[in-house]
């Protein structure tokens, strides 16, 4: 049941971004983290960045946001994360596991990238997304 809401609502989501252009029509969820600083966090750009990369413009999505295409392994994530600490299978602990090694650095990288999207200077300001 659960898995048939999630594979739902992940329909529902490739749909939505396919067919709504969010840079045209500003549909989209706000960023809670802009709204409260006014600056870029690493997911800011995310929304549009998906849509152009369902639609095969990758340079386009780049444009918005880099992280974008390390999509696949987030979602891998919360897929392990979901089966071993919601489901308790047990499966995925011994054929999968994230070192601490990968999760600082994980961590490490979206925190740098955080900050150097948000220095006002040449070649920072090509990680922002566009306005």
């Amino acid at each position: 049941m659960i898995w048939s809401f999630v594979v739902f609502s992940l329909l529902f989501i490739f749909f939505f971004y396919y067919h709504i252009n969010p840079v045209k029509t500003g549909i989209g969820t706000p960023c809670s983290f802009k709204s409260l600083t006014g600056l870029n966090c690493a997911g800011c750009g995310g929304q549009r960045a998906f849509h152009f990369l369902l639609h095969g413009e990758f340079l386009q999505a780049m444009r918005y946001n880099f992280l974008i295409f390390f999509l696949p392994f987030f979602i891998y994530l919360i897929y392990v994360i979901v089966e071993v600490y919601i489901f308790q299978n047990k499966k995925h602990t011994s054929g999968f596991m994230f070192s601490n090694r990968l999760g600082t650095i994980v961590i490490v990288t979206i925190i740098a990238y955080t900050i150097l999207r948000n220095i006002p200077y040449e070649p920072f300001i090509y990680l922002s997304p566009p306005k």
